[in-house]
């Protein structure tokens, strides 16, 4: 199969873990757990076989098999092409914004539905639950940097916690709103 133009960013993710080494499948699937990558990543376990094959078919990942212990087991390699496609696909993402989707973007603009008090009981709830999300990215970040993990991995742990602090402040000044009214 020859190259694809788009990479999905599962596909993405694929190739930069096989950009550090050649692995199993298993072991990419433990990377994926480990570092915590369902939470920015659409790569579900189900997958990333699925996606592997594809990816060799593409040219981007070319495979060997070892034994050990007597059981034959792929080893999936990035290849050239693979890594020229990735890195092209990482200007591209690097370079342009993405418009966040926010689910509480729909029941803010129907808020009219909703009584204001009930509305203002919510907007805390969501607010205290954005705070707690805040601690546990912070969590994460503070394991990351006692385990030495490089600046590029530590900035994906700590930008959901500037988003959510940026959300705390429009949920602050949205419920400041509809208190004034």
């Amino acid at each position: 199969m020859a190259p694809r133009d788009t990479l999905t960013n599962a596909e993405v993710a694929l190739l930069g873990l096989l950009g550090e080494a050649p692995k199993h499948a298993w072991q990419i699937e433990r990377d994926v757990e480990h570092r915590s990558m369902r939470t920015w990543t659409e790569l579900s376990q189900s997958t990333i076989y699925r996606q592997l094959n594809a990816l060799e078919r593409a040219g981007y990942v070319e495979s060997t098999t070892d034994v050990v212990d007597g059981r034959a087991r792929k080893v999936d390699t990035l290849t050239a092409a693979g890594r020229a496609a990735v890195r092209d696909r990482l200007m591209a993402i690097l370079s342009a914004p993405e418009s966040p989707t926010w689910s509480v973007d729909l029941a803010t603009y129907n808020l009219g539905l909703v009584p204001t008090a009930d509305a203002l009981e919510a907007l805390a709830r969501y607010r205290e639950r954005l705070r707690e999300a805040i601690e546990g990215w912070q969590a994460t970040e503070d394991y990351m940097e006692a385990s030495a993990c490089p600046t590029h991995r530590l900035a994906v742990v700590r930008r959901p916690r500037y988003l959510l602090a940026a959300e705390i402040r429009w949920v602050d000044d949205f419920i400041a709103a509809l208190v004034a009214r």
